[in-house]
């Protein structure tokens, strides 16, 4: 879950990260603005490329700058996968269930796909068997779902099975790519190798399928500017394969499928360049204490929670931190306990950052930090609520966001609408500009479980101009409403 973006600039200058003069055309503030208004991409962009071009004393805040950008949009890409997963699913599984005439051969398949990207893999494996015993699927598609089965077993811990399945799987580029990269996830094949692997096929035509599976090769290879770089060179709003059939009374119909694991690949691709950029940011006396405090973020949310605890402790060791970003430091330290298996211990200091302040922005991140350990976290939450009911909605928003996650996570969709719509910039009210978007796609999802689905359309719609990848979560939500609406066709807004 991200934290605010005014963190950003406000603990860059808390701990004199712009302290040295800069030349007028670095692009170090330009990028900062443009985090500011969540154009992360175009952030990203601007440093990289001028990242190479700098002198060493800039690059370190550089690298700092663009490290946050990484973990901004890491965190968007993850509130991505659960809106996604939440309508795709549902999309497919009707799919499924469609009458006899026009029936999908291949949502199965993606269903499993979409199943084992959500962590479900007792289920996944049961349609990826349906698709592999499937006489009637082609060869390529019956070889992906081996693979895919091999990966569930993997996961259900049989290795044995997940190796014999994926040493049998052959045919075309896309299987030798898929099986590559599912031996690169379950940590079985040589990173040397596994990179010479993506370098060639990265010279060739790729298809999504492709691309989706060479970025999750480069960052089993622990190359993930690599991945990045694949991710760029392909249209990340183009469906992973499109099945075009005659239905009823001779009419064509074509369903576009997605990749849903695109999402989560893309969120851990960001989490990894957010380390890099940050550990080198760090090497740097004067980024050190900014740095520790945002690699904290990214090392625990990349599992490595050892190292993102000391990261913190190190921050909070430090007496010249800003008491609300130390504040803000304690509650990460209480998920990390959380995530490490003390979840007394950090509940217990959820409960006594929140008694003690009154700051919203401290606040939101408890809440936020209860959401992700998934905890009931009472106290914090009955103080959070109180100075949310207290205060001003709009200027509020983080926390009103952060107690609508909540809301969500428990399925109590009518008052996770009341809390963010609370926080909505009403006069831009789908402007990334105006709204966090992760709060906008937190919304969408609220909207499109309660079926509500032209409004969540239209938030797809805007967030799509800056994030291609929210087609996939568009084409599945009109999927559904086409389907519940009985009017397939009149309703699809590209």
């Amino acid at each position: 879950m991200s934290r605010p973006l005014a963190l950003v600039v406000s603990i860059m200058a808390g701990l004199a990260l712009c302290a040295t003069a800069r030349a007028a055309d670095d692009p170090v503030g330009p990028a900062v603005k443009l985090l500011e208004k969540r154009r992360y991409e175009q952030a990203a962009r601007a440093l990289e490329d001028a990242l190479a071009r700098m002198d060493a004393g800039h690059q370190a805040q550089a690298q700092l700058v663009l490290g946050t950008i990484y973990l901004r949009n890491a965190d968007l890409h993850e509130a991505l996968a659960r809106t996604a997963a939440a309508a795709e699913i549902d999309y497919l599984d009707k799919l499924l269930k469609a009458g006899a005439e026009g029936r999908s051969r291949y949502a199965r398949l993606y269903l499993a796909e979409a199943l084992l990207a959500r962590g479900d893999a007792q289920g996944a494996a049961r349609h990826f068997e349906q698709v592999h015993a499937d006489t009637s699927i082609d060869g390529p598609h019956r070889a992906l779902a081996g693979i895919g089965l091999g990966s569930a077993l993997w996961a259900r811990g049989d290795a044995p099975r997940a190796h014999s399945l994926w040493s049998g799987a052959a045919g075309s580029p896309e299987v030798a790519l898929a099986r590559a990269a599912a031996r690169g996830r379950a940590k079985a094949a040589d990173a040397n190798s596994l990179r010479r692997q993506a370098d060639d096929a990265a010279r060739g035509k790729l298809s999504p399928r492709a691309r989706r599976y060479l970025i999750e090769i480069y960052l089993a290879a622990g190359s993930p500017e690599s991945a990045l770089a694949v991710a760029r060179a392909g249209d990340l709003g183009a469906a992973s394969y499109v099945e075009t059939f005659k239905a009823a009374k001779g009419t064509a119909k074509s369903i576009g499928f997605y990749d849903l694991a695109l999402l989560t690949d893309l969120a851990q691709v960001y989490r990894e360049l957010a380390r890099l950029r940050l550990s080198q940011a760090a090497a740097d006396p004067r980024m050190k204490p900014s740095a520790e405090y945002y690699l904290a973020e990214a090392l625990s949310d990349l599992g490595a929670n050892d190292d993102a605890a000391a990261s913190v402790q190190a921050f909070l060791a430090r007496p010249q931190a800003p008491a609300q970003f130390r504040e803000r430091a304690r509650a990460r330290a209480a998920l990390i306990a959380h995530r490490q298996g003390r979840g007394a211990e950090a509940e217990k200091a959820w409960a006594a950052i929140a008694e003690g302040s009154s700051d919203s922005e401290v606040l939101a991140d408890v809440v936020l930090d209860c959401v992700e350990a998934r905890a009931p976290c009472v106290t914090a939450l009955a103080r959070a609520g109180q100075v949310a009911e207290t205060g001003d909605g709009r200027r509020n928003q983080r926390l009103n966001f952060a107690l609508g996650s909540y809301q969500l996570r428990k399925k109590d969709f009518a008052r996770a609408i009341a809390y963010m719509e609370a926080g909505r910039d009403k006069s831009n009210k789908n402007k990334i500009e105006a709204n966090d978007p992760e709060m906008l796609t937190g919304l969408a999802e609220a909207y499109f479980r309660t079926k509500q689905f032209s409004e969540g359309l239209e938030i797809f719609f805007e967030m799509s101009q800056e994030f291609p990848v929210v087609r996939q979560i568009q084409e599945a939500v009109q999927g559904v409403y086409s389907m519940e609406q009985r009017s397939a066709g009149d309703v699809r807004i590209l």
